[in-house]
């Protein structure tokens, strides 16, 4: 089945580097990703001279290039100068074009499908993954709790031991489509967090702005993939072999379903936690988000994938520590599971937590000083295939 991928908001998925003032230069509201090829293909450099300055701490493009356009791979269209704030870089093809892996659109299907599998009501999940759970927070932390995988073995029981028997083997996601440049910019990601009136605000500590550049596919970009489901794996004899249940093989097939439970769950906490602390332009674009994902057509839903999308979107944790069954007990697992792994503590006053929310911290699109949107939200329509 072939599908059209739509940003709704700003999307980062990044090539794993950071690009530097050695790598380019800010000039008339657009950051030019320098070519090296063409400065020292022009006649008129002093290789001799550059290559010296760019050796040193203080060395500026500005400095050199006259019309930096001009010895550009590309140039990206930008709010403001970086200046010393890297710039996270987006993957791109060989031809400079971004696009979006198809391991970050699995990635977020595997997180959704694990959701579904856990609260499904005709298996034991559920229980056996909340008794895991509150083992686990019994447990006194060894050596850096952040380094353990409390998630392991919740997934190989879930979805598989092991890659050969992972359900997620019968599921194959193409990369999209590479988009042109036009829908492409850098953009302003802020950390905001909690301050001592419980306030949302923009994070500075010590003078230090948590702001980040990011080349990101800008909203109302359109590009399509494909997602292909062997069935072959999820019949006898193999299904047998590799230990896959029909309860697994129906959650797969119906991938858009699962989406849509996952992502409308995830939409609520997050509009209520934005309308809680205060920053009503982003509670409102989860109410707005939340109504779009109401009416959208079978088939069709929406994910959020990619950088600065969160701790909730990745997890399962939701399911056991925010349930609105049993909060008091929830609210328990969810301090004591903090305290083991050392989830959101005080760097300042170690082993000191804030009790009002975790993650008390997110990241958003800011134009200006006017917060717009988050990041990594995208909706997912099937293409009808012509006879």
């Amino acid at each position: 089945m072939k599908y059209q991928l739509e940003t709704l908001t700003p999307v980062h998925v990044g090539s794993g580097d950071s690009l530097q003032h050695i790598d380019g230069c800010y000039a008339n509201g657009k950051w030019h990703r320098i070519d090296l090829d063409k400065v020292f293909a022009d006649p008129n450099a002093n290789v001799d001279a550059l290559s010296t300055d760019m050796g040193r701490r203080e060395f500026r493009w500005t400095k050199h290039l006259q019309n930096p356009g001009a010895f550009a791979t590309y140039s990206l269209p930008c709010p403001q100068s970086p200046e010393e704030v890297e710039i996270r870089e987006a993957i791109k093809d060989i031809n400079h074009r971004p696009y979006i892996p198809g391991s970050t659109l699995k990635g977020a299907i595997r997180t959704a499908l694990l959701w579904e599998l856990i609260d499904n009501e005709n298996n034991t999940h559920y229980e056996k993954t909340l008794e895991e759970l509150e083992e686990l927070a019994d447990q006194e932390p060894r050596g850096n709790p952040r380094r353990e995988t409390p998630a392991a073995p919740i997934e190989q029981r879930v979805l598989g031991e092991n890659p050969n028997r992972d359900l997620l083997r019968a599921l194959q996601v193409s990369d999209t489509t590479a988009i042109d440049l036009s829908g492409v910019e850098i953009g302003t990601a802020w950390t905001v967090t909690l301050d001592s009136n419980g306030q949302l605000v923009k994070k500075i500590d010590n003078g230090q702005e948590y702001k980040t550049f990011v080349e990101q596919l800008q909203p109302k970009q359109r590009l399509t993939f494909s997602i292909k489901i062997d069935e072959w794996v999820l019949k006898e004899p193999a299904s047998n072999q590799l230990g896959f249940d029909p309860s697994q093989g129906d959650a797969l097939r119906n991938i858009a379903a699962a989406c849509h439970w996952v992502t409308g769950d995830l939409i609520q906490r997050e509009r209520k936690f934005f309308d809680d602390y205060h920053l009503p332009e982003i509670a409102n674009f989860y109410d707005q988000l939340h109504r779009l994902n109401e009416k959208l057509t079978p088939g069709t839903f929406l994910l959020q994938i990619g950088w600065g999308t969160g701790y909730d979107s990745k997890t399962v944790a939701p399911l056991f520590t925010d349930d609105e069954n049993d909060p008091e007990t929830a609210k328990e697992l969810l301090n004591d599971l903090r305290e083991r792994f050392r989830l959101g503590g005080s760097r300042s006053k170690p082993g000191t937590y804030d009790w009002r929310a975790f993650p008390k911290t997110r990241r958003i699109f800011y134009r200006g000083q006017n917060p717009l949107s988050p990041f990594g939200w995208v909706k997912v329509s099937p293409i009808e295939s012509k006879k």
